[in-house]
């Protein structure tokens, strides 16, 4: 009998094996629908003319959702992703092991979460290791990461008077005191993402540069040139909140 019991429990867990695929997310940063570039000159929606020269991004706990509302969350350890828009490879996220089904929603954070922001330093490696890959996406004053980093210049036209702007957006809400929560959760609509064998899919999400200038409230550069917290910070996550959307899905 206990024979039978483990050779049933060995063929489930194969058969589950067996069914499970990979599914591919790509991030593709644009502005006003074309891919964005650090070389070309910009306007943004409010009339600003801005040159790029820094977009970075975290996502993480990423899961994807069943029409019963049932999800699959990626392990939390495997779930933690720093998009460089200058390295190319970091945009491509690709995940092992989804269970088979048909899946209707996108679930992923922009940022990274409390517990992890409050973790040990030693238990925060690979991407997120803030001597590492995460340098430069951290704050040492403020001991947290920096969720969203977009810099680059503004430039008046009529005299060519350059300014540089930065906008460094993070805040998880404090451990031992409240302090600005700017993590932000995003769902995105997927209709029907079929995972099976043989089918592979590459879910393809547009990140709409643009805009982050204007997707809630109108964001004029001169007025802000530089962000980095207070009340101001949260408006801009809600912003960015909102360029994340589905850009198309195919099968491989």
């Amino acid at each position: 009998m206990k024979n039978k019991l483990f050779l049933l429990a060995a063929f489930v867990i194969l058969s589950i094996a067996s069914n499970a695929q990979s599914v591919q997310l790509q991030f593709k940063n644009q502005f006003n629908g074309a891919p964005l570039s650090f070389d070309q000159l910009y306007q943004t929606p409010i009339g600003d003319s801005v040159k790029f020269s820094t977009l970075n991004y975290f996502i993480s706990n990423i899961e994807l959702v069943d029409k019963k509302g049932n999800s699959y969350k990626v392990p939390q350890d495997s779930s933690y992703f720093l998009l460089k828009h200058q390295n190319d490879s970091s945009k491509t996220i690709s995940l092992s092991n989804i269970p088979a089904g048909k899946y209707q929603q996108l679930v992923f954070t922009i940022g990274v979460d409390s517990v992890r922001n409050t973790l040990d330093v030693s238990r925060r490696t690979g991407t997120l290791d803030v001597g590492a890959a995460a340098r430069g996406m951290y704050w040492v004053w403020n001991s947290g990461y920096i969720f969203f980093k977009l810099e680059g210049k503004t430039i008046n036209q009529v005299d060519s008077l350059r300014k540089n702007f930065r906008y460094h957006i993070g805040g998880y809400g404090g451990y031992d005191s409240k302090t600005i929560n700017n993590i932000k959760v995003r769902t995105i609509p997927l209709k029907s993402l079929v995972v099976k064998k043989g089918k592979n899919p590459v879910i393809t999400i547009d990140v709409a540069v643009e805009r982050f200038f204007n997707s809630i409230i109108p964001v004029k550069i001169l007025e802000h040139p530089s962000v980095m917290w207070g009340d101001f910070s949260v408006k801009l996550a809600n912003n960015y909140e909102q360029i994340f959307n589905l850009g198309g899905i195919k099968y491989e």
